[in-house]
């Protein structure tokens, strides 16, 4: 049986790294010291309300990395994400609005993520799109219960075969090991798109024009890598 070949690892020892795009203002993204594992290092990645983004990116609130090739996901090729999120132990959860911590950016189509895990109040929510429109929501589940998480790394592991039609689609999330999302045959890649791109950090599309409960948002990111078979 064919195994899954490493393609891209970061383990944040020497820093972000000159390849990587970053769309945050500075100081909002740094390498630390992880607070579990002596001598390890992790992204800690920050954004307050009341920062001006008006020169990141579109203008939305935002502090992320964008992975460079050869992190680029081609449809029916099979590939393998793994990463790891850390919730303060002070964190504050906003139960108005939701952040986004991880997605699969849909390369020059403009709109939803094809794949995105967001926090919204306690809970992870995970929201998977394809096909013709970028607005549509093809698939999706809550997942409780990130208050839990609260000052411990969680790993993540995402299986995704892109497929716009769907035929061959597949995509499972599993969180520290136990499956917690899955789907097979239904569009969840763009049509044409193949290029779509990995990105991490937070991002909060509604915070300038919609209420919440919080000004401020931190969490760490632990190492990660991306396979292909």
């Amino acid at each position: 049986m064919k195994t899954y070949e490493t393609l891209y690892a970061r383990n944040w020892l020497d820093g972000i790294g000159s390849g990587i795009g970053v769309q945050a203002n500075p100081g909002d993204i740094a390498v630390v010291d992880d607070p579990v594992y002596p001598g390890r290092k992790v992204l800690r990645v920050s954004i307050s309300k009341n920062e001006n983004f008006s020169k990141i990116a579109n203008g939305v609130p935002r502090a992320e990395l964008l992975f460079p090739e050869p992190v680029r996901f081609a449809q029916g090729t099979d590939y393998l994400i793994q990463w790891s999120t850390y919730i303060p132990a002070d964190f504050a959860f906003d139960s108005k609005q939701a952040v986004i911590i991880t997605q699969i950016h849909q390369g020059k189509w403009i709109g939803g993520p094809t794949v995105a895990l967001a926090l919204l109040g306690a809970r992870y929510a995970l929201s998977e799109r394809g096909g013709q429109s970028t607005a549509n929501v093809s698939a999706g589940k809550w997942l409780c219960c990130a208050d839990k998480d609260r000052g411990r790394w969680v790993n993540w592991a995402l299986r995704y075969v892109a497929d716009e039609k769907g035929y061959h689609a597949s995509t499972q999330l599993w969180k520290d090991g136990r499956s917690v999302f899955e789907t097979q045959g239904v569009p969840n890649a763009y049509l044409g798109v193949q290029d779509a791109y990995l990105k991490m950090g937070l991002y909060k599309s509604g915070w300038n024009s919609e209420p919440s409960d919080v000004d401020r948002i931190a969490m760490l990111f632990g190492p990660v890598s991306v396979s292909s078979k």
